[in-house]
């Protein structure tokens, strides 16, 4: 199962992180939660996850910067993901349409975890 994440580039300057990451919507209203610190992950998931944090720069990011969340399509999905570094936090919301380009790849990793969490409990 976790061959899949294997990734043989080794982990940046980001280190031990706590993440919380909510999907919920589209037309099945599907609701995903992943939680987890990356120092309990296999080391080639934890590595991955941490090097698409560090090149999303989502700590740069402000809210404010997002454009506002609206209603959208029925197939629009809606996003939270809250970060926790050491003793920083970094929460943000954004839906399909207002999601920052350089954070997709990161989401769709954090999805692929989300549905793996819901499989093995």
């Amino acid at each position: 199962m976790l061959q899949k994440y294997r990734d043989p580039i080794q982990t940046g300057t980001v280190g031990y992180m706590h993440v919380e990451f909510e999907s919920s919507g589209g037309y099945a209203n599907i609701n995903l939660v992943y939680r987890g610190d990356t120092s309990t992950l296999p080391p080639e998931v934890s590595g991955r996850l941490l090097r698409l944090i560090e090149s999303s720069g989502i700590f740069e990011l402000q809210q404010d910067e997002i454009a506002p969340i609206k209603i959208g399509p029925p197939d629009i999905f809606s996003y939270k993901l809250t970060l926790y570094e050491g003793g920083k936090k970094k929460s943000l919301s954004f839906n399909d349409t207002t999601v920052p380009d350089q954070l997709k790849p990161l989401l769709e990793f954090l999805q692929e975890l989300a549905w793996d969490q819901l499989r093995n409990k």
